[in-house]
């Protein structure tokens, strides 16, 4: 039998998750799944020294800066503390003081890392910590497949940048507008 790592792992969860949606089967299952393979990726990158949200939010901020210091326009949606934050970064980009995404700080803590997730991670721990709170109920609203598929996806390019991604991914990436 082959072994599998954890990448593997959690690449697979992920594959499974997407035909799972295709098919139009329970949201909260394909939640829990996707969320699963998004948990094990950040524990890797967590032991790697990083944290998933913090590398995500210094990968959007250079993206960002770098279009606009190329005179790109920025077409996420911000606010003036955002735009203040991506001029300056664009700034640095510029000056030659930023090269790459690790080289930003994000200063925020641990809990407010893990309050900015909080939304995809709820309704796996819903069911991961059922003795805590045996009667605790979950709001269907809070189940977002979809988000908790594309937080596994960035995060498995996090731990494996480079590799390419299975072709099962990519009708879920070209549904999204992102193939």
């Amino acid at each position: 039998m082959a072994l599998i790592d954890k990448p593997a792992a959690a690449e697979r969860m992920i594959v499974s998750a997407i035909a799972m949606s295709e098919r139009g089967d329970d949201p909260l299952a394909i939640h829990v799944v996707a969320s699963s393979a998004l948990n094990l990726l950040r524990e890797l990158i967590e032991k790697s020294g990083d944290n998933y949200v913090a590398q995500v939010l210094k990968l959007g901020v250079f993206t960002m800066a770098a279009a606009r210091a190329k005179g790109e326009p920025v077409t996420l949606p911000t606010n003036p503390d955002i735009d203040a934050l991506i001029d300056s970064v664009a700034a640095g980009i510029e000056a030659g003081e930023v090269n790459q995404p690790s080289d930003l700080t994000i200063a925020l803590s641990t809990e407010a890392l893990r309050d900015m997730i909080g939304y995809i991670i709820r309704p796996f721990n819903f069911l991961k910590h059922a003795q805590r709170d045996p009667l605790a109920t979950l709001d269907e609203a809070d189940v977002d497949a979809d988000g908790a598929i594309g937080h596994a996806l960035t995060a498995f390019t996090l731990v494996c940048p480079g590799k390419p991604l299975p072709d099962q991914i990519k009708p879920f990436l070209e549904r999204h507008g992102l193939g």
